[in-house]
């Protein structure tokens, strides 16, 4: 007979998506389920440079993963909330004009997902619209783009 209050060994999975693929989809996801995302400001926004020296404009879904990195050169920033409806009309198009790439969830360590501004529209166009046909009443939120409303060139 097996012991009932015996406790189970710890399992060594990881409890993170691994996949980058499924952690840029994750995080669209999230953008939308919020209607905005997280950046650093202080004076203009912190930008980060990628391993080929171009910048990055450094996007969190999430407050405390943003915290993380209000340190060293970014000891001055604060977080600041970025509603989707002016990330997708006002940022993306001023990353677009400036060559920017979208650096998402970065980390204290350095590891993040790099996206170019086109993709990222795209993306998330394509996903409000799934989002748009299954449940249209959450468009009523003013921070919520309309699919149709997004202009891509």
């Amino acid at each position: 007979m097996r012991n009932p209050y015996q406790r189970k060994a710890a399992t060594k999975t990881l409890t993170t998506l691994s996949n980058p693929q499924d952690i840029y989809k994750q995080f669209i996801e999230a953008m939308v389920a919020q209607a905005g995302l997280m950046a650093l400001y202080q004076d203009g926004w912190a930008l980060c440079a990628t391993p080929t020296g171009q910048k990055a404009f450094a996007v969190w879904k999430n407050k405390s993963l943003a915290k993380l990195l209000i340190k060293d050169n970014w000891a001055n920033y604060e977080v600041q909330e970025i509603t989707l409806k002016d990330f997708v009309e006002k940022v993306i198009p001023f990353l677009r004009e400036n060559n920017t790439s979208v650096s998402m969830d970065l980390t204290p360590e350095g590891q993040n997902i790099l996206v170019a501004p086109e993709k990222l529209l795209l993306d998330l166009k394509n996903y409000l619209y799934q989002v748009y046909v299954q449940k249209p009443e959450i468009f009523k939120d003013v921070n919520i783009p309309l699919p149709r409303n997004i202009r891509i060139h």
